[in-house]
């Protein structure tokens, strides 16, 4: 089981978003065309996402959260 407190790659936590988004979109029937274009950008081949854009995307996205600290993140801001 996993803690709070545990740690993942920056990698993991990229495949821990797609596989989190696919489950939501698996849920509600597939009927977001959105998410399911997002999914499709976010897969990888040759060792690289799809859509490059969404690697940065999410490099910029860890970038802040790690700035912001685990606090703010959990209440929220």
């Amino acid at each position: 089981m996993i803690e709070a407190t545990d740690t993942i790659t920056v990698i993991e936590g990229y495949d821990a978003i797609r596989v989190f988004l696919e489950a939501v979109w698996r849920r509600h029937g597939r009927p977001v065309e959105q998410i399911a274009f997002l999914l499709g950008s976010l897969k990888w081949a040759d060792g690289t996402p799809v859509d490059p854009t969404t690697w940065q995307d999410w490099q910029a996205a860890v970038q802040m959260a790690m700035s912001a600290g685990s606090c703010k993140i959990a209440a929220g801001r």
